[in-house]
């Protein structure tokens, strides 16, 4: 059974369903045989399907392929993809660095250095995108600067689902009609 999202509330249904059970917004995936047309305005746009979400591999080509596009949206899948390859990779780095090279600049200490540096710039850019899939600009990242609140209020920002539809800053990559 194919799922449907509300574009009043963004409430998940089933495809046969004849509104919204959250909101009552007609469901526009009908056809006009069973409902009457749908009118753009105050009730919003139709329902739109979803897309599959972002694999493991497709969310690591994206974040390198889009290494430093700051515009455009990303999708939570892609977004916490990208993060745990970052740390999969980071991590182990930053351990050997600690424990064999110890105090001293030694190899994985170049390594962990070097790949800091290498996923600073796509790492502001998908949080970016990520901020613009939730209709957020990328000004709302500093406010992880405000102690302890600041870096709470961030995740639950990255970690809210993005508008469905279009925003202000594209086309949802997770919603099409």
């Amino acid at each position: 059974m194919d799922t449907v999202y509300c574009s009043a509330c963004g409430e998940a249904m089933s495809a046969a369903a004849v509104a919204c059970p959250k909101c009552g917004q007609p469901n526009g995936s009908l056809s006009a045989s069973k409902t009457s047309p749908l009118t753009r305005g105050l009730q919003g746009p139709a329902l739109s399907t979803v897309r599959a979400q972002t694999s493991f591999g497709d969310a690591i080509k994206l974040f390198f392929g889009k290494y430093a596009d700051f515009t455009g949206r990303a999708r939570r899948s892609e977004y916490w993809f990208a993060y745990l390859f970052t740390i999969i990779v980071g991590f182990p780095l930053s351990f050997l660095s600690t424990s064999i090279d110890g105090e001293s600049f030694g190899f994985f200490s170049f390594l962990s250095l070097a790949w800091s540096l290498a996923v600073l710039i796509p790492s502001l850019a998908i949080v970016s995108r990520r901020l613009h899939d939730a209709d957020t600009s990328f000004g709302y990242f500093f406010i992880f600067l405000i102690p302890f609140v600041g870096i709470i209020l961030l995740i639950i920002k990255l970690a809210k689902d993005g508008t469905p539809g279009t925003n202000r800053f594209g086309e949802s990559n997770k919603y099409f009609a």
